[in-house]
C-alpha cells in the first residue's frame, strides 16, 4: 500500500464527517484523487468538479451531466435539447 494512504485514510474520513451530498473539487487532480479515495475506502459519495456546478447554477449543465448529479428533473435550458 502507498506511503500516502494513511493520510489519505484520514481525509476520507473528513469528508464523509461533512454530511455533505457531493465533495466539490477545484481541480481534476483533486477530482481524481477523491473519487480513488472514495471507491478505496467503500465511501462512494459522489466528486463533482467545481465548473459542474458553476455550468448548473447558469443554466447550461448538459442533459448527461445533470443525471450524473443525480438531477433528472431540473429543468434548464440547455443548447442540446434545444435541437
Amino acid at each position: 500500500m502507498n506511503a500516502a494512504w494513511p493520510t489519505a485514510k484520514i481525509k476520507d474520513e473528513q469528508i464523509k464527517a461533512t454530511g455533505a451530498d457531493y465533495c466539490i473539487a477545484g481541480c481534476h487532480n483533486c477530482h481524481a484523487q477523491i473519487h480513488e479515495l472514495s471507491e478505496h475506502y467503500g465511501s462512494n459519495y459522489p466528486v463533482v468538479h467545481m465548473w459542474t456546478l458553476i455550468c448548473l447554477s447558469l443554466g447550461i449543465l448538459g442533459p448527461n451531466e445533470r443525471e450524473y448529479l443525480g438531477l433528472k428533473e431540473v429543468n434548464v435550458f440547455h443548447p442540446e435539447t434545444a435541437m
